[in-house]
């Protein structure tokens, strides 16, 4: 990569977006968890019915979270990957000139 000079211009927003996905993800799983504590230990319908719609709330940020979160880290790995693919593939085209020139 070093050597490529490819240089990431939002290296910092990836991150926060990344570390956003992370935070989404284990808060959505606390925030589900606790909802469904919340349901299971009271008969007051009114409360059932708030604690089932935090539940879906939770849910629905780890979801969220897992997406950000997945997409940024493959986003991170598939730009390296481009970066090394298309290193080997001049370094091939290279070779194969030089090889041509020989003849």
């Amino acid at each position: 990569m070093a050597e490529l000079k490819i240089p990431d211009p939002a290296a910092g927003r990836a991150a926060l977006w990344l570390r956003l996905g992370a935070v989404l993800m284990a808060a959505g799983v606390a925030l589900a968890a606790a909802a469904y504590a919340v349901s299971h230990g009271t008969r007051d319908p009114l409360l059932q019915r708030d604690a089932i719609t935090l539940g879906l709330g939770g849910v629905t940020a780890a979801v969220a979270g897992s997406a950000l979160f997945l997409r940024y880290s493959l986003t991170g790995f598939l730009r390296f990957w481009m970066a090394r693919q298309s290193y080997d593939l001049a370094r091939l085209a290279d070779r194969l000139l030089e090889r041509e020139a020989r003849r």
